[in-house]
């Protein structure tokens, strides 16, 4: 349930008015970059913790769960939102942020 909550909470903020469209590869590391990385982050946490409560170990699966849904929300901000933008270092982000908890919950909860 926390997952499926904060998932809804990524989706509001994905939504939401905003405009950033990168000058060039050094916006990976703007903030705006960071904050991807920690909500995709807890994400993959979440479901890495609630999958694992209820004794099903997929991390490879919650991984590429949380990139689809990523990439998913980046596709729904181009397609239904104005001024938002696809942008693929924002991607790239979520997914570090996923690996990253990945690897935190493997070496230092599991």
């Amino acid at each position: 349930m926390p997952a499926l909550l904060w998932s809804g909470v990524i989706a509001w903020l994905s939504t939401g008015p905003g405009v950033s469209v990168p000058e060039d590869w050094r916006d990976l590391l703007a903030w705006d970059k960071l904050g991807h990385l920690t909500a995709y982050g807890i994400q993959t946490w979440l479901l890495l913790w609630g999958t694992h409560k209820i004794g099903i170990d997929r991390p490879l699966g919650v991984v590429a769960a949380s990139a689809i849904f990523g990439i998913a929300m980046e596709t729904i901000q181009f397609a239904f939102f104005p001024n938002r933008y696809f942008e693929v270092l924002d991607i790239i982000a979520n997914i570090i942020g996923s690996l990253l908890a990945f690897w935190i919950f493997r070496n230092f909860y599991h």
